[in-house]
């Protein structure tokens, strides 16, 4: 007997489709018995529409299907604002619900995946913000300046130490910023320094991308920057050595910065100085000018600092 693969393998794809066609449609009806509109209020049926989509798809992209609760979206209209609610129903349980006010429906793009996370995981809906999706209400005290940008400034203490240095390498001090900061990026100036052995004081132009737009952000940076250092102790007793600078340079850095999305926030963050000549090599004479510097080393001051920033 003859037997046509080529028809074979075309039925029993056809054969397939409407049972596909049927898995998909019946998701779909899941979903949408899952979560569904509510009562709105003073909303355009079409605004309203895609509305409740947008939170309805946020909720049922992050909870189980089978989780034994059902999702209603409400809305109303209070003169500007756009009030939005997602109520929980579950059988046997009082009903939980959460708001959140809206200077216009068109922040509901920004809200639903917020909304989607908090109904998911039991999180109050203010512990979902982070700098890039902070809806106008939460932002009102800042004017809108972290989204567009904002001047920050603060000051803090730094740990430092020399690596290829001669003498006590490991000294503290303290460190003053300026800053520009973006949602991505931020740039300032920065200013430090201490007043004993081992001793660092400079200024640096400072340059920072941030890798996240949450509140907790990884960044790295760098910029040019003018140091002085020196190691050594502060005995400066005759015979010993130490390395002794003032150079411009560059300098790398990464660290992190912590509630991005809050008025205030606190900096960690690492450096290290990359001079452009080497320091001075010395050996302590017997007297303060009779110091012998006759060979140089090329040293790197390194630098952990951590710092308060607060808006200008």
């Amino acid at each position: 007997m003859n037997v046509n693969f080529s028809h074979l393998a075309g039925a029993l794809l056809l054969s397939m489709l409407p049972v596909t066609a049927f898995a998909q449609a019946q998701g779909e009806d899941q979903s949408l018995a899952q979560c569904a509109s509510g009562e709105i209020n003073g909303i355009s049926a079409d605004n309203a529409a895609t509305a409740v989509q947008l939170v309805c798809n946020a909720i049922t992209s992050r909870v189980a299907p089978d989780n034994g609760s059902s999702y209603r979206v409400d809305m109303g209209r209070l003169g500007r604002l756009a009030i939005l609610t997602v109520r929980t129903i579950r059988a046997g349980e009082p009903d939980k619900s959460m708001s959140v006010q809206l200077e216009g429906i068109e922040e509901v793009a920004v809200a639903a995946p917020r909304l989607g996370e908090a109904v998911a995981t039991g999180k109050p809906f203010e512990s979902t913000a982070g700098v890039d999706n902070l809806v106008r209400e939460e932002n009102r005290k800042y004017a809108g300046k972290k989204r567009d940008g904002e001047s920050l400034y603060g000051g803090g203490l730094y740990g430092m130490t020399i690596l290829n240095g001669e003498g006590e390498d490991n000294g503290a001090g303290l460190i003053g910023k300026y800053e520009y900061q973006m949602p991505g990026f931020g740039a300032g100036v920065s200013g430090f320094f201490n007043f004993e052995l081992p001793f660092m004081a400079g200024f640096s132009v400072d340059g920072r991308k941030f890798f996240s737009e949450s509140d907790f952000a990884p960044f790295a940076g760098g910029g040019l920057a003018y140091v002085g250092f020196r190691d050594g102790s502060n005995s400066y007793t005759e015979g010993e050595t130490y390395v002794s600078s003032a150079s411009l340079g560059a300098y790398v850095s990464g660290g992190f910065e912590a509630f991005r999305s809050y008025q205030n926030r606190l900096t960690i963050e690492a450096r290290a100085f990359l001079p452009f000549t080497a320091a001075d090599k010395c050996t302590e004479g017997e007297l303060f000018d009779s110091n012998d510097c006759g060979d140089t080393a090329y040293a790197v001051p390194v630098m952990i600092n951590v710092t308060f920033l607060m808006p200008n």
